[in-house]
């Protein structure tokens, strides 16, 4: 392909419509990989009757074999990789740490920090041999605070920052940069749906640039990292939270 290629998983999410969207915008063709089949679809159809270059692809993020044979077939019928972006992940369980089921434990290490590693290390010795390439893996807020009832979500997120920082230092000399962005309180449906309306409008009053985030904000970090203007950036997390904490 001549247009740079983007893969981006959690591509179908409420996060994720709008960062493949603006990656269109900048020029990507796109490969979107999420498990929602219908989720999936119907951001694929929106990309291409809006003229983006667009394919989509289901897979479980957590099964080493699947990724790395997915990403292989990509390789083959997109002849690079520019852009990785790690979106897919969330709270999934919730619960006292002494309450915390150990199958639960690991089930939300798997989704946040395992499927970012694997999709990481299926794309690194593409981007090596290439001397380019950009990665962008998802943090969050509880990455740096912790939250009460979210150790284990908060703690794969911490360890994405960790991780970032490790492989930023492994690939900068290979030209290869690897960045975290790390969302705030965002209005997508499946957040939202955690509240009622009057609890919503008092969380966001809460932040001191008075709102939530829209996926617009955080698909503008993205393509912020993804660019040249960020060319000189590596192993940083850059806060999109409208003020919730600084770093």
């Amino acid at each position: 392909m001549e247009k740079k290629v983007a893969v981006v998983n959690g591509g179908a999410g409420g996060i994720g419509r709008a960062v493949v969207r603006r990656l269109g915008e900048a020029g990507y063709a796109l490969f979107i990989l999420d498990k929602n089949e219908q989720a999936g679809g119907e951001t694929l159809e929106e990309l291409r009757q809006q003229g983006y270059q667009a394919d989509y692809h289901v897979v479980e993020l957590t099964n080493a074999a699947e990724i790395k044979t997915l990403f292989a077939a990509i390789q083959r019928e997109a002849g690079r990789i520019d852009l990785l972006v790690n979106l897919a992940g969330g709270t999934l369980h919730k619960h006292p740490v002494q309450e915390f089921p150990l199958a639960e434990w690991i089930e939300v290490l798997n989704v946040n920090l395992k499927a970012t590693f694997l999709c990481c290390q299926a794309v690194c010795k593409l981007m090596r041999e290439r001397k380019a390439g950009v990665i962008i893996n998802t943090s969050s807020n509880f990455g740096i605070t912790g939250g009460a009832g979210r150790t284990a979500y908060a703690a794969s997120k911490a360890a994405v920052i960790a991780f970032t920082k490790s492989l930023a230092l492994e690939m900068a000399p290979h030209g290869v940069r690897v960045n975290a962005i790390a969302p705030g309180l965002t209005a997508t449906a499946r957040v939202m749906g955690g509240y009622d309306k009057a609890e919503w409008q008092r969380r966001a009053r809460q932040i001191p640039m008075g709102r939530a985030a829209h996926p617009s904000d955080i698909a503008e970090g993205v393509a912020f990292l993804a660019s040249d203007d960020a060319g000189y950036t590596t192993g940083q997390t850059l806060h999109v939270n409208g003020g919730m904490i600084f770093n």
